[in-house]
């Protein structure tokens, strides 16, 4: 399936995202990563760089949250779905060239003060994602499944910054092990 200009600029941004974060995001390197006319960035996004990196953070957040999802409501042991996602993150992280990191993390990591709408569009998504997998989680209470939930999110988003410190996906694996001691002492 060819994709649209539109389509292919989003999918730049997102993978540019995920790579530099905001500030090294811009209009230019999407045009160039995308092939797109660079006029056609201000035809579908009128709101230039912001309209841009929104949208695309909102794909990249629905992408991440039926991951999860999907993940996490499987009828297995708590301890195997961990060990099963980390794992396939630790894996996909590498096979990527151990340099692409979460693109929520990223944006977040570059946001000032006047940056105001794109934080509350991360913690939105970053709140979906703890929404998608709390469910399925261990705990007596919904506060518990919660925390834990949070705990998870905290541990994939560390995972990416220790793991492009290092260039390996063993960070994922170590926090799911932590992750899975922590479940077995609820």
């Amino acid at each position: 399936m060819k994709l649209t200009s539109r389509e292919r600029m989003l999918d730049a941004a997102e993978t540019l995202l995920r790579e530099q974060g905001l500030t090294s995001a811009g209009i230019q390197q999407v045009v160039s990563r995308s092939g797109a006319p660079i006029g056609s960035i201000y035809y579908h996004f009128p709101g230039g760089k912001n309209q841009l990196a929104s949208e695309a953070l909102r794909i990249h957040g629905e992408k991440v949250r039926r991951m999860l999802g999907s993940a996490f409501a499987q009828k297995r042991p708590v301890e195997q779905r961990l060990r099963a996602f980390f794992r396939g993150a630790a894996k996909s992280f590498q096979q990527q060239g151990a340099q692409r990191g979460c693109a929520i993390g990223a944006v977040l990591l570059d946001l000032d003060a006047k940056d105001e709408a794109l934080r509350q569009i991360c913690d939105e998504i970053l709140t979906s994602w703890t929404d998608s997998i709390a469910p399925h989680l261990p705990g007596q209470t919904r506060r518990k499944r919660r925390s834990f939930a949070v705990a998870i999110i905290c541990a994939i988003e560390g995972a990416f910054i220790l793991g492009r410190a290092q260039r390996s996906g063993q960070p994922f694996i170590d926090a799911a092990e932590w992750l899975i001691a922590a479940a077995r002492g609820r």
